[in-house]
C-alpha cells in the first residue's frame, strides 16, 4: 500500500469515528482525524514538489484541501459537532481514492 493510500486509510478511519453515533466524538478524535487529513495533505503537496504538477494530483490535492476545510470547520465549531459537514468531508475524501 502506498503512502498516500495509507494516508487516506487513517483519515478515513478517523472520520469514522468522529462521525459514530456512539460514543460520542472527542475534541481529540477531532484534533486526530485533522492531523490525519494534514499528513495526506503533506504526502500530496511532496509528492508535487518532487515530481511537479499532474491534472490528477492536482485534483486529489485540490479535494483534500476541500476536505481539510470541512474538516476542521466541522469537528471544531463553537457550538458542537457539526456532523453533515464531517461526513461531506467523508464522502470527498473517499472520493478521491478513485483519483490516485
Amino acid at each position: 500500500m502506498s503512502m498516500e493510500a495509507e494516508a487516506r486509510h487513517a483519515a478515513l478511519a478517523s472520520l469514522d469515528r468522529l462521525i459514530a453515533v456512539s460514543p460520542p466524538a472527542t475534541v481529540e478524535e477531532a484534533m486526530q482525524a485533522l492531523r490525519c487529513v494534514v499528513a495526506l495533505r503533506d504526502i500530496l503537496v511532496a509528492e508535487r514538489r518532487a515530481k511537479g504538477a499532474t491534472p490528477a494530483l492536482d485534483a486529489r490535492l485540490s479535494c483534500i484541501n476541500a476536505v481539510l476545510s470541512l474538516t476542521w470547520s466541522g469537528a471544531v465549531p463553537i457550538m458542537g459537532f457539526r456532523r453533515e459537514r464531517l461526513e461531506q468531508a467523508r464522502t470527498a475524501l473517499q472520493g478521491s481514492e478513485a483519483m490516485a
